[in-house]
Formats: structure tokens, C-alpha cells, sequence
């Protein structure tokens, strides 16, 4: 995203410095949140169908005991990295995991593993910070088309971190 770093009025100018955030989320993904399918941990790379198709385990190192999260995992790619009609197709929210090894949780989505049926599909496993219970949470009525920032603002959730990986269609 981007957002404002300074603003200062000089010689009856107003300046204002905007800075893109990307980065700094690719290096909480490493450092705050920790996403992996079996023994392979989630950096981007592309993955298969049968390394991911089992849910995965995920930490988040630097969480107090205390604090509660939200993972929603979605495919901005669905049904084609070309024609995404389907933007974003929603394959896991779990709510209410609580400190660093993100425990005590409840599904809200059923975990679905990457099916993609074209191209080479990026997925997004974002962790978010609560800020109330979401015991109250519903499923949204479909998979396809899930807005996960209409989801964390209706729902009060700070992100934290955003891990991804890639999956090939045919790639078993």
C-alpha cells in the first residue's frame, strides 16, 4: 500500500513524502509469520497440488500469548492469471488462533487446497491481528469473488504479515 511518511510545510509549501509499503511486508512475512507445507516453508516459490493440498502449519514467532489472530488464504488468479472473474476465490479463513504457534482456532472456511485450472496462480496466506473475538465470524456465501480487505475492515483486523506461493495448473 502506500501510505504517508512526512508532511512539512517549507517556505509556504506543503511537501508530503509517499513511500510504497510492499517491502516492508515481504520482511514481516519472514520474521512475524511462518507458513509450511510439510517441511517446505512458504517464500514465494512455486509449489505443487500435493505439497499443498493438506492444510498447512503456520506460526507467527514474534505474537504475545495474549494476542489473537485471524488467516485468510485466497487466489487473486481464479480461474485464469488472465481473466480472473472469479478475484479472489477464498480457500481458508481461520479465526481466533491465539500466540506464536496461532493454536486454539476455528475454521470459519474449510481449509481447500490450490486447484488452479490455468496458468500459474499466485496465493496470498495473510495473517491479521484482532482486535475483538471473531467467534461471531460467518463463511461468506461463495468462495469466488472474496474481498479480504472487505472481510478485515468489516471485522476489525490489523495485517500483519502476507506470505505467498505459486501453483501451476497441472502441476501435481
Amino acid at each position: 500500500g502506500i501510505g504517508i511518511m512526512a508532511m512539512q510545510a517549507r517556505h509556504g509549501l506543503l511537501l508530503c513524502a509517499a513511500f510504497v509499503s510492499f517491502a516492508a511486508v515481504s520482511v514481516q512475512a519472514v520474521d512475524d509469520f511462518q507458513v509450511m507445507f510439510g517441511t517446505v516453508q512458504a517464500t514465494g516459490q512455486l509449489l505443487t497440488e500435493s505439497q499443498t493440498h493438506n492444510m498447512p502449519s503456520i506460526a507467527a514467532p514474534s505474537a504475545e500469548s495474549s494476542e489473537s489472530f485471524t488467516v485468510m488464504m485466497y487466489d487473486p488468479d481464479a480461474p485464469s492469471p488472465t481473466e480472473p472473474t472469479c478475484r479472489s476465490w477464498l480457500h481458508w479463513i481461520y479465526v481466533d488462533a491465539v500466540g506464536k504457534h496461532l493454536t486454539g482456532g476455528k475454521d470459519v472456511e474449510a481449509y481447500a487446497g490450490p486447484t488452479p485450472p490455468v496458468g500459474v496462480h499466485t496465493y496470498h496466506l495473510t495473517l491479521y491481528k484482532q482486535t475483538q473475538s471473531m467467534a461471531a465470524a460467518a463463511a461468506p456465501s461463495e468462495r469466488c469473488h472474496f474481498d479480504p480487505v472487505a472481510f478485515a475492515h468489516e471485522h476489525g483486523l490489523e495485517q500483519v504479515a502476507d506470505v505467498t506461493f505459486k501453483v501451476a495448473a497441472g502441476a501435481i
